[in-house]
């Protein structure tokens, strides 16, 4: 009996490692790719939606290496802890080969330092300066992290040259900011004063509005007391439908800014038309304007796949890292170094720079010393945008048509 025992603990023994092997095997015969986002909200489906645009693009052409992409979705919830706990998720029990997504600054700044834990490469979607001025100053610690969204502290330059060429054609001299009560925008609120105040402007009030603020009549009282000539908005995540459809049946000057829920396409039936006029600007040119072939097809295949336009700004972005992930993959392996090495594939992505740029959908995608991504003509843009009748036309630095008021 102790011998047939025995002999059924080495038969069981011998299948689980085969199993296992299997496994192994399986595994290695995809390449990860982490999506991580609020899976629950239109940006998280939006991140999913690109990157798995590009990974079905790339799989039809042979994959990389020979290799299959796979998602793997991680729902962060929009807090920090549970993305925590779902960026080591993607690392230690998914094995990922890059991560990408991460939506607010608040939620990459908080889990930086998972980062420099699990040491894997994450390709974040987020604006504060922070996370560059991190980079700089631990190098080590935070190497595995890139940015394919435009530093917020570009935001500031891009939309007062804007409002320099608005008021070629619309006189402006007073200002309000009204902005939202976060992070994101106390980075900046000095900057923009300051930068508004030396193009000639005056700024008569700067107001900070709370996300859950839905009534607006007393700021536009405001608006009206201090005889302004424009607002400048600053809102991400504020009630901007309830926002924009308040300034149209209030005052009658133009609200300038970045709105980003306003780059959405569907914005205009949100509002029930009511952001006609509205100009406001979208980083990174990320907003559905065929500014390039590249996005003209880009635009077409999305809504082929889906049945409608990206819809958040973060489709763009998560589509763009699944090529740079890739072109930093093919790199490596051409150069005999090891691209499932963390350390080996931020060396390469590092080399996708202003001297040796990729193509992306927006325009040239190339990276910083310190891993921003670069905003410049002939790069990508932040680009000044006017609802007029039902759709989006750029008007500053490229433009697809003529600005109106």
């Amino acid at each position: 009996m102790k011998r047939l025992a025995l002999i059924a603990i080495l038969i069981c023994a011998l299948l689980t490692l085969g199993c296992s092997q299997k496994t192994n095997e399986t595994t290695a015969e995809v390449i990860k790719i982490g999506v991580v986002g609020p899976m629950e909200m239109k940006f998280g489906e939006a991140m999913v939606h690109g990157a798995q645009l590009a990974v079905d693009e790339i799989n039809a052409e042979g994959g990389i290496d020979g290799k299959k992409l796979v998602i793997v979705q991680a729902d962060g919830k929009l807090k920090p802890d549970v993305t925590g706990k779902e960026l080591r998720r993607l690392a230690y029990d998914e094995n990922v080969n890059v991560i990408i997504g991460g939506f607010s600054s608040g939620i990459v700044i908080a889990n930086m330092d998972t980062i420099a834990e699990i040491k894997k490469v994450w390709i974040v979607e987020c604006a504060s300066p922070t996370v560059t001025k991190k980079i700089a100053e631990d190098y080590e610690s935070y190497k595995y992290i890139f940015r394919l969204e435009a530093n917020s502290s570009t935001f500031v330059p891009s939309l007062v040259e804007g409002m320099n060429h608005i008021r070629e054609k619309i006189p402006i001299k007073r200002v309000v900011i009204v902005r939202d009560q976060a992070k994101w925008v106390e980075d900046i609120d000095e900057q923009l004063k300051d930068l508004l105040t030396k193009n000639g402007y005056e700024v008569v009030d700067d107001i900070a509005i709370p996300p859950q603020k839905t009534d607006f009549d007393d700021v536009f009282t405001k608006v009206k007391n201090e005889k302004a000539d424009a607002i400048v908005a600053m809102i991400a995540h504020g009630d901007a439908v309830d926002f924009v459809k308040q300034w149209k049946d209030s005052v009658k000057i133009p609200l300038i800014g970045l709105i980003l829920p306003a780059v959405d396409p569907n914005f205009w039936n949100e509002t029930n038309g009511k952001c006609d006029k509205l100009i406001v600007l979208a980083p990174s040119s990320q907003v559905p304007i065929p500014i390039n072939e590249n996005m003209k097809k880009f635009l077409e295949n999305y809504k082929n796949r889906y049945g409608h336009l990206p819809e958040a700004y973060s489709a763009y972005e998560s589509y763009e890292a699944v090529y740079v992930f890739k072109k930093a993959y093919e790199m490596a392996k051409a150069n005999g170094e090891d691209p499932n090495n963390s350390d080996v594939l931020v060396k390469y992505i590092e080399k996708i720079n202003a001297q040796n740029p990729i193509q992306g959908v927006r325009g040239k995608i190339a990276f910083t010393k310190y891993h921003d991504i670069v905003v410049a003509k002939g790069y990508i843009v932040n680009l000044l945008v006017q609802w007029q009748n039902g759709k989006m036309v750029a008007v500053y630095p490229i433009e697809t048509g003529e600005l109106v008021w």
